[in-house]
């Protein structure tokens, strides 16, 4: 197998434990009553949930086969559950994970996709780095809210189908990541 297909495979890993981890601090905001931070988290795993899916398109492109995820991905639920923490120290480590993927993980695997000549794979891992840069400055933004303890103003926040960007209100007509129209948005509630 080829080191882009081992990279897709590790994003996918990688992007199953993120988004399981998302659901689980979205959950501790809304018992925190941390209802805008809760959302966000639900809107960051849903939009894991796409890269996903763009990631298993390019894995079953390049070898040419279905590829079942359950074949190489274990999420494990239980530890997941014991790294959560308070809202604050959660938005921390997503902080961290987003600009890991996005400095370094994609980083290097858009130049591994280029190397290989694997142009679906170099977009895939293209579109999750710029929204997980994305994702990581609306945490950091959360964050130093909460940390001045100012008031959340409800905003509607929004995904973006193809990419998984994430906006708020009001949206942009075309996605800044993906270009794509603005009508490939899901309200996340």
């Amino acid at each position: 197998m080829s080191l882009v297909a081992d990279n897709l495979k590790a994003a996918i890993k990688g992007e199953s434990n993120a988004k399981r981890k998302y659901q689980l601090f979205s959950e501790q905001a809304a018992k925190e009553n941390l209802t805008q931070i809760a959302i966000l988290f639900k809107a960051a795993s849903y939009a894991e949930s796409l890269h996903i899916k763009n990631h298993l398109k390019a894995l079953s492109a390049i070898t040419k086969a279905t590829v079942n995820p359950e074949e190489f991905v274990k999420v494990d639920d239980n530890e997941l559950k014991n790294h959560v923490q308070d809202t604050r120290a959660n938005l921390q480590e997503a902080i961290d994970g987003e600009t890991y993927e996005f400095k370094k993980m994609y980083k290097q695997f858009v130049k591994n996709a280029i190397k290989e000549g694997d142009l679906v794979s170099e977009l895939t891992f293209r579109l999750a780095r710029e929204a997980e840069k994305v994702h990581a400055k609306l945490y950091s933004n959360y964050l130093k809210q909460l940390e001045k303890n100012k008031e959340f103003e409800p905003v509607e926040i929004y995904v973006c189908t193809i990419c998984g960007n994430i906006e708020f209100t009001p949206l942009p007509n075309i996605c800044p990541v993906c270009d794509h129209d603005k009508k490939f948005f899901k309200k996340i509630e």
